[in-house]
């Protein structure tokens, strides 16, 4: 006859390589965290703490770990002790209840979600909360943070494995959150830095050649207008397509039109930004703006702009034809309108503080990596600026 069990984590190893000190596996279960030094919970005489080297030592830890581990799948453990009918280690109460991982989670997130992050990312921490929120057991939910391993943590990682980014990203969302509670208990919680990392591969969007710019917003004028006006806004005026043209209001257009005028809060760099608007661009917004109460935005034409993926769906639908009729080719996206109209100024002024603040990066040096990441500023180059002594 057996206890039955409810919940528990992965056994872990604890020691260290002073053959005094005593080591021990450790695991949480039923609500509590178990330290076992010895075999006796599981029938076994395994006692590490009683070897004669370092060697021997760790052998007979990694037999304790596996043998409580079989006895946990299994639902042996523990073993009963026949005078009692309960385990030697009798179940205790704390009086000063702890706060729970799952509590201590919660307010990490509400707390991140009250800061000026930009939607995306507040999207993002939310939905790895509720990801892992769902993957913990009922004894890692209600029990200390702390009790949480990096192997449980790596656990729920290898459900994203399908590419190294998306990987790295739920890995460090994740962190942020972890780390984040442990600040709210005091602790300084470093399971998912210790975790495994991932090579992530930055997606690439290639440029367009010159030759191609006008055929394909030519044929996204003719059958997705509102695209048409996305792409061409992020290519005259340098604008992210996703978060600053597509919540663009009549209001943020100033100067007669000639100018927009983004605030901290409407950019992903978070500070005030002006771009200009070019004469072949601005031809093309005055049918629309014309249209526009103050507040409204310019694609949905009413307060509420379109969803954040408005523009991906669009995108996916219009590259699948332009593609077949040989106007776009592979890994060129919505970004490289961006990344073509780059290219253009830097390659006619040579000024790369000027393109940090057409782009609207936070530094200097995100735009120097956005350069070599298009191959127009290498590491030779650098190199050879560099000031001789």
């Amino acid at each position: 006859m057996s206890l039955e069990i409810r919940n528990y984590t992965e056994p872990t190893i604890v020691t260290n390589d002073d053959l005094k000190h005593r080591s021990y596996v450790t695991f949480y279960f039923n609500d509590e965290i178990e330290k076992q030094y010895h075999g006796k919970n599981v029938g076994q005489e395994i006692n590490p703490n009683r070897a004669k080297s370092l060697e021997e030592k760790q052998q007979l830890l990694k037999k304790l770990q596996y043998e409580l581990h079989k006895a946990l799948e299994a639902k042996s453990y523990p073993v009963v002790n026949s005078r009692s009918g309960f385990s030697d280690k009798a179940k205790q109460v704390h009086s000063d209840k702890l706060p729970s991982a799952k509590k201590l989670m919660f307010e990490a997130v509400r707390a991140k979600l009250r800061t000026d992050l930009s939607r995306t990312y507040k999207r993002d921490l939310k939905s790895v909360y509720r990801e892992f929120r769902d993957f913990m057991l009922p004894g890692e939910t209600e029990g200390p943070i702390n009790s949480i391993t990096t192997i449980r943590i790596e656990k729920f990682l290898s459900r994203f494995g399908s590419s190294g980014t998306y990987y790295m990203n739920k890995r460090r969302n994740l962190g942020v959150i972890i780390s984040a509670a442990g600040r709210l208990d005091n602790k300084d919680l470093k399971m998912v830095k210790e975790t495994k990392r991932r090579k992530a591969k930055a997606k690439l969007h290639k440029p367009y050649d010159k030759v191609q710019l006008k055929p394909i917003l030519e044929y996204l004028k003719a059958h997705y207008p509102n695209l048409y006006l996305c792409c061409l806004l992020t290519y005259s005026s340098w604008l992210r397509p996703h978060e600053e043209v597509r919540l663009l209001t009549l209001g943020d257009f100033k100067k007669d039109w000639t100018e927009i005028h983004l605030s901290g809060n409407g950019n992903k760099g978070g500070k005030v930004r002006v771009v200009y608007i070019p004469d072949y661009a601005r031809k093309e917004l005055l049918p629309v703006l014309s249209k526009l109460g103050r507040n409204d935005n310019i694609f949905s034409m009413n307060r509420e702009p379109f969803n954040e993926f408005y523009f991906n769906t669009a995108w996916s639908r219009a590259y699948k034809k332009m593609f077949i009729l040989g106007l776009i080719y592979e890994d060129q996206t919505i970004y490289s309108f961006r990344h073509t109209a780059a290219i253009e100024v830097y390659r006619n002024t040579k000024d790369v503080y000027l393109l940090q603040k057409m782009l609207g990066h936070s530094t200097i040096i995100v735009t120097l990596k956005y350069l070599r990441s298009l191959g127009e500023f290498n590491s030779d180059e650098l190199r050879d600026a560099a000031p001789q002594l």
